[in-house]
């Protein structure tokens, strides 16, 4: 039995982790390509392939990415013969402008109709949610996302989507028939909006129909805010992480409450540790969001008067903004809160909540039919606060269309105009516009470090700045990373050896043990590079023995470190739970299952890895021959695991029908295996397997499973 996920899934891991490495690196455009090399092979991973992208999508463009340009645009929402080729064009270009809903609806669509059900019921959650925070939400967003719920089988909330849907348009008789229709095959009744319980006919022959969702009629693509496309944006203000580590610890707890489903408890536990690190975006503000979404799902309470009374107020910026988070958490469809939480955020200097958030009401008041003016001028203000005048003019512009003849308005439009140019060209510098093109050197790394392939002049002259910047400040953290960044980049030996020995003085001078976590990733991305070049080497000549025995060397290397840098990132973030997955990982590979075993059911408290860690702890027990746990646990992860005829379903059910064959029970082994023949005939030795035993039922199967990870 080879890795516990499909082998397909394996190989999307692969990738998945050069994309968090490049992400670690500060390379995102790489990191992109390297999502979707994971997901053209795992089209359906949600948790740690599309979230993990999505978090990376708003990373980079929190930090000015460049848009695709117009030639992209047009190609990628081109091309395509297949869902999976369609979807991946559309999840590229959301990549690349995460603000820009048209694609999520082609990412959607594509989704859909490629029966990647998990992509579609997440793409279209986001949507329901941004949907549903709009002042003035747009039936035709409803419509989409009740056709594309009822297509993979999530009646109750296509139900939930046409009732919004119809609320928009009350006398729609194609949306009547649609709630009456999935009422009953929910076989409940609802109000039809006169008291009346709906009834379940089917519906009238000749009736008018509406367009349904259809991969191979992308959206048309809505334009992007107009400055966006050009040019880089400032990048945001300082912002405050706090005490990280404290906050992880409330963090976690909120997890834990989650799974529970005690979604008060863990609101109150994110704002906790949001209390000691205002700005985690990653680690507290997104899940939080999430979480408000599952509890509105699950018909969660809105606050109360006395809550919306004493949390509309705070002495602090802080706790404004907190006050503000928790009743959008229990009313996220109330966008007043979220816009009281963006002030706050602004105010108190939380450049990077501020930016989400903005970038997240923005991208809904773009979204409905006939979006706020109120709404686009607190952006305007607040992208301006921010130095984000691209998006502030991008936002003043909309402003301007709602409200043409505003003189004051329009002549803040060309202020900012100017403002935006004067940041980008430096035309205010000595007041002349000379001294911009004196400055065209500055703008050309500007402009090159939005490449993905860096030239080596770039990188020898970004570790030369880095090194003036440090001699400056040698204490300082971000100097140091980032002249370990571009010595890495260089990757030379002795440039690495450099950088790696300069993250090492700085853990040990200042105690502090992210210094030593880069150094580790580091040296990691050394030995994997040095690999690379000794396969390659191998491939040409692979008979010789020194080729040979410079690849197995390289291999327990890399083997090695990896192993030990993750015990330390457990030993250090011991609430971590990848990193105790990695270190389980590593574990596992080298048959260390007793240790392995603790951090895999740690790990599965991540529902980003809930399933696959449950697949390795049963794959452990069964190097142990722990037939029976090992069959406990594959039918639980089977239980847990929705989708019931993917890659990832076949290979739990393969490795069950394994464990079962080797405990003697050959009859349960061979329904399992005619189950997976019967949906996937070619499935790795299936048929062998049940010819084998139809043919001697005293076969019991001698060989394991493969933990290769």
């Amino acid at each position: 039995m080879p890795e516990p996920d499909a082998q397909a899934q394996a190989q999307a891991e692969v990738h998945f982790e050069r994309a968090r490495q490049a992400t670690e690196a500060g390379d995102f455009d790489r990191a992109i390509d390297a999502y979707m090399e994971g997901l053209r092979r795992s089209p359906d991973t949600v948790e740690g392939g599309h979230i993990d992208l999505r978090v990376l999508a708003l990373r980079r463009d929190e930090r000015g990415g460049a848009k695709p340009s117009p030639e992209e645009i047009e190609q990628r929402l081109r091309e395509g013969d297949t869902p999976l080729e369609k979807m991946l064009n559309a999840e590229y270009l959301l990549a690349k402008d995460p603000q820009h809903l048209a694609y999520g609806e082609a990412v959607l669509r594509a989704a859909v109709a490629g029966r990647y059900r998990e992509t579609a019921k997440w793409m279209a959650d986001l949507m329901f949610l941004a949907n549903n925070n709009a002042k003035k939400p747009s039936p035709a967003v409803y419509i989409l996302l009740k056709d594309s719920y009822e297509a993979i089988g999530q009646i109750d909330r296509a139900a939930a989507a046409c009732q919004r849907a119809l609320r928009l348009k009350p006398n729609d008789a194609i949306l009547i028939d649609d709630l009456k229709r999935l009422a009953g095959r929910l076989g409940i009744h609802r109000a039809d909006g006169t008291g009346a319980p709906v009834a379940t006919p089917h519906p009238p022959k000749g009736r008018p129909t509406r367009t349904r969702v259809n991969a191979a009629h992308p959206p048309q693509a809505q334009e992007p805010p107009e400055p966006a496309s050009q040019g880089e944006p400032a990048p945001p203000g300082p912002s405050d992480q706090g005490d990280l580590a404290a906050a992880r610890t409330f963090f976690e707890k909120a997890r834990a409450a989650a799974e529970s489903k005690n979604y008060d408890y863990a609101i109150e536990m994110y704002l906790d540790g949001l209390q000691r690190a205002p700005d985690a975006l990653e680690e507290g503000h997104l899940p939080l969001c999430e979480l408000g979404l599952q509890r509105r799902g699950r018909g969660g309470k809105k606050p109360s008067m006395v809550d919306r009374v004493k949390r509309l107020r705070g002495r602090t910026p802080l706790e404004q903004m907190l006050n503000a988070e928790y009743l959008f958490a229990k009313d996220p469809d109330h966008t007043p809160y979220a816009e009281a939480m963006l002030k706050a955020a602004v105010e108190g200097g939380y450049h990077r909540t501020a930016h989400w958030i903005a970038n997240l009401i923005f991208q809904t008041n773009n979204a409905i039919e006939r979006p706020s003016l109120q709404t686009y001028l607190l952006l305007k203000e607040c992208y301006k606060a921010m130095g984000q005048y691209d998006k502030a003019v991008a936002a003043c512009q909309r402003a301007v269309r709602m409200r043409p003849d505003d003189k004051d308005l329009a002549d803040e439009f060309k202020n900012l105009s100017a403002e935006l140019t004067m940041s980008r060209g430096k035309y205010d510098v000595e007041g002349d516009f000379r001294q911009s093109i004196r400055d065209r050197d500055t703008q050309a790394r500007l402009y090159s470090q939005d490449r993905m392939i860096k030239t080596e002049d770039y990188r020898l002259s970004a570790v030369e700045e880095a090194r003036t910047a440090y001699a400056k400040d040698p204490g300082l953290a971000k100097n140091i990373f980032t002249l370990a960044d571009a010595l890495a980049d260089l990757e030379t030996d002795d440039a690495e050896n450099e950088a790696i020995q300069l993250l090492r003085d700085a853990a040990e001078a200042q105690k502090d043990f992210q210094f030593q976590e880069r150094a580790g990733l580091l040296r990691i991305r050394q030995i994997r590079r040095k690999l690379r070049a000794a396969r390659k080497q191998l491939k040409t000549r692979p008979s010789e023995p020194a080729a040979q025995a410079r690849v197995r060397e390289l291999t327990e290397a890399l083997n090695r470190t990896e192993t030990e840098h993750y015990r330390l990132c457990v030993e250090n973030h011991p609430t971590d739970l990848s990193a105790k997955y990695e270190y389980g990982l590593r574990l596992m590979r080298n048959e260390r299952y007793n240790e392995a075993i603790p951090l895999f059911q740690d790990a599965q408290k991540d529902p980003r890895r809930r399933i696959s860690a449950m697949d390795k702890i049963g794959y452990c027990f069964f190097m142990k021959g722990w037939y029976a746990d090992a069959i406990d646990v594959f039918s639980r992860a089977i239980d847990s695991y929705e989708i019931k005829d993917d890659a990832i379903a076949k290979e739990l059910r393969y490795n069950l029908a394994r464990a079962h064959e080797s405990q003697g029970d050959l009859e349960r082994a061979l329904e399992l295996y005619r189950r997976i023949a019967q949906l996937d005939f070619g499935y790795k030795d299936v048929s062998e397997r049940v010819d084998r035993l139809r043919a001697d039922t005293r076969l019991t199967g001698s060989d394991g499973p493969s933990g290769g990870a």
